[in-house]
C-alpha cells in the first residue's frame, strides 16, 4: 500500500512538472479576473465629512426652493396687479384722447361762430 502511495505521489509530481506553465497561467489569470471583477463591482466609499457637508447643503438647497416659491407667488401677486394697473391706465388714456377729440373739435366750431353764438357758448360753458 505504502508502494501505491508513493507511485501516486510520484505520478501526481510528474503531472504537476509538466504543466506548471499551464497551472501559473491559470492562477494568474483567476487573480486577474478576481481583480477586474474586484474593481468593477465595488461601491466607492464616501467620506463621512463629505457626506455630511452634501447633507446640510441639501436641507440648504430645499430652503432656497421655499424661499423661491414664497418669491414666485409674491411676483405673480404683484404682476397681476400691474396689470390691472395698466388697464387703469389705458381706460384713462382713451378718455383723454376722446376727451382731446371733443374739445378740439368743440374748439374748430367756434372760429365759425358769429357774436350771439360765441356768446351763447360761453353762457353755457361758465353759466353766466
Amino acid at each position: 500500500m505504502l508502494n501505491i502511495q508513493n507511485v501516486n505521489y510520484n505520478s501526481m509530481l510528474e503531472l504537476l512538472n509538466k504543466y506548471k506553465k499551464q497551472i501559473i497561467y491559470v492562477i494568474v489569470g483567476l487573480f486577474l479576473l478576481y481583480g477586474i471583477i474586484w474593481v468593477t463591482t465595488r461601491k466607492p466609499q464616501m467620506p463621512i465629512d463629505y457626506k455630511a457637508a452634501i447633507d446640510s447643503l441639501t436641507k440648504a438647497n430645499t430652503l432656497l426652493i421655499k424661499k423661491q416659491n414664497q418669491l414666485d407667488s409674491t411676483i405673480r401677486v404683484y404682476e397681476s396687479e400691474v396689470k390691472a394697473i395698466d388697464t387703469k391706465i389705458s381706460n384713462i388714456k382713451e378718455k383723454t384722447t376722446i376727451i382731446k377729440e371733443y374739445y378740439h373739435e368743440i374748439s374748430q366750431q367756434t372760429s365759425h361762430y358769429n357774436a350771439a353764438q360765441v356768446d351763447s357758448f360761453f353762457k353755457s360753458k361758465y353759466g353766466y
